[in-house]
């Protein structure tokens, strides 16, 4: 392979990686703006939903704040939750170095 081989060949692999990387960019991009806008419409039909049924009287207000804050209300909204990380464990103090004086 001569030197002007390599570096065309060096060149048309930097070609098809841009190219590629582009790809990749807009594929995540579509599927942002997509799920994006599915959150938005399913959350707006589920306000609409909640608005009509308490319009109606058909759900109560309990299970309304059950639905939007979750198990024990607002005041329980940040408390951990079955699943969550636990966390590290409290922290083990290290051990001292012990000094030999002679």
């Amino acid at each position: 392979m001569t030197p002007d081989e390599a570096i065309a060949a060096a060149e048309l692999v930097e070609a098809e990686t841009a190219y590629r990387h582009q790809l990749a960019r807009e594929m995540a991009d579509h599927a942002a703006a997509e799920a994006y806008e599915r959150g938005a419409a399913d959350g707006y039909a589920q306000a609409i939903a909640d608005m009509k049924a308490a319009q109606h009287g058909i759900v109560r207000d309990a299970e309304l704040e059950t639905r939007r804050w979750g198990p024990g209300g607002r005041p329980r909204f940040a408390d951990p939750r079955p699943g969550d990380y636990p966390g590290r464990g409290p922290r083990q103090p290290e051990p001292e170095a012990e000094m030999d004086i002679a």
